[in-house]
């Protein structure tokens, strides 16, 4: 696990709100406190999607993501006073871990707001107990190359 503070705040908020650069990640969870906290559950309800589409055939994925989700987050985020705190925990597609590892259940960025401070953090789930950590440094390594070539840090 690696905590990164992000030094290009602005820019990060603005890529990850507005544009497609985390489409790519499956949301687990986003908590915000605002004039209230709220606590939204990335899993899908996978019967609300049968009832609208009408096509029991289609086959969705476990979790929600975020391209399907963040316009509804912008929307809670934007507004003349920041939230006190939040925290976004997004994970990657199945393809993507086991591109990475296959010793991997899923890979984890959780993205925290707090005290005026945003940090992101690294987070693996394995499939079973390993002492092999290989798997949490490719991650680690590749958030940081991520979030560099950014210059978000």
């Amino acid at each position: 696990m690696e905590i990164f503070d992000i030094t290009n705040r602005k820019e990060f908020m603005a890529k990850l709100l507005k544009s497609d650069l985390f489409e790519s990640f499956e949301v687990r969870e986003v908590i915000s406190h605002t004039a209230f906290k709220l606590i939204i559950d990335g899993k899908r309800n996978k019967e609300y999607f049968n009832d609208i589409q009408n096509d029991s055939d289609i086959v969705y994925s476990e979790y929600l993501s975020w391209s399907e989700i963040r316009k509804h987050v912008y929307e809670l985020m934007q507004g003349h006073t920041l939230p006190t705190y939040f925290k976004i925990v997004l994970s990657t597609k199945a393809e993507k871990t086991a591109q990475l590892s296959p010793d991997a259940a899923t890979f984890y960025l959780n993205i925290t707001f707090k005290d005026n401070q945003i940090t992101c953090s690294t987070g693996t789930a394995y499939k079973s107990f390993t002492l092999d950590k290989s798997a949490d440094q490719i991650w680690d390594e590749r958030i940081k190359q991520f979030l560099f070539k950014y210059q978000f840090i």
